[in-house]
């Protein structure tokens, strides 16, 4: 079996993701305000913190939570360059170097440009993983069987005689292409002590050690299954082309 370009079918995916997340990234800057509404997903990102003391009121807080501090971090964040918002990082202790211990409880505290507790939330979260899944399958059915990144690359989606897929195959194909990760995703939307956000944090404490690695490692082996045995088994006929009755050739 003649192999089915891989390597220009993983270039291109790349591609396509980098460039379409940054324009989903670029679509939802105008409706983020950096306090409550906050921007995500964005591939150059900076945090900036200082040192500032706590008011009285402040370590009550925190002490009732069970860490007690005289001082916090302030911490503003950027997204490519925008402002993502604030945060108050308070440790029980640090260690020798003054970073944050391994063993220290911390608590961070979402602010906005008052100063004030708020509780912010990223659309770029959950909008950006739809988002680019629409966009890839809208642009691979618009450009017959190509994206921006499968035109670099030099290969198209076709159906098994050849011709264009159609729009039903396009979306039945990059739907199951992403399956593992829309799994993964929509476990985070309703679990999300199972969110890769957690998930470390988790991990990094060993906390529900033996919980963690068994949904890591479920997961990674889905992912293996999915997207790198067939390289093997089937010479790079993805399970998601033969579900969808097309295949990827050369394009000139």
């Amino acid at each position: 079996m003649e192999p089915r370009h891989f390597v220009r079918r993983l270039i291109a995916v790349i591609i396509d993701i980098i460039l379409l997340s940054q324009l989903v990234f670029y679509i939802t800057v105008p409706f983020a305000d950096g306090n409550t509404v906050r921007l995500s997903g964005g591939i150059y990102q900076s945090v900036a913190c200082r040192t500032v003391p706590l008011a009285p009121e402040s370590q009550a807080y925190f002490i009732e939570r069970g860490v007690e501090a005289e001082n916090g971090s302030l911490c503003s964040a950027s997204q490519n360059g925008f402002f993502a918002g604030s945060t108050l990082l308070v440790s029980s202790h640090t260690n020798a170097e003054g970073g944050i211990a391994d063993d220290a409880i911390t608590i961070t505290v979402a602010l906005d440009d008052a100063g004030q507790q708020v509780s912010p939330v990223f659309p770029v979260a959950y909008l950006q993983p739809v988002l680019v899944l629409a966009l890839l399958i809208l642009t691979t059915f618009l450009l017959q069987g190509q994206t921006l990144g499968k035109k670099v690359t030099q290969v198209q989606v076709i159906q098994l005689d050849g011709d264009y897929p159609s729009f039903v195959q396009v979306a039945q194909r990059e739907i199951l292409k992403f399956a593992p990760a829309i799994a993964l995703f929509l476990i985070g939307v309703f679990a999300p002590a199972y969110s890769l956000e957690l998930v470390v944090p988790l991990l990094q404490k060993g906390e529900d050690i033996a919980l963690v690695l068994g949904f890591l490692g479920a997961a990674t082996f889905i992912y293996i299954l999915w997207w790198v045995a067939p390289m093997v088994w089937w010479n790079g006929s993805m399970p998601y082309d033969k579900l969808s009755k097309t295949l990827v050739e050369r394009s000139y």
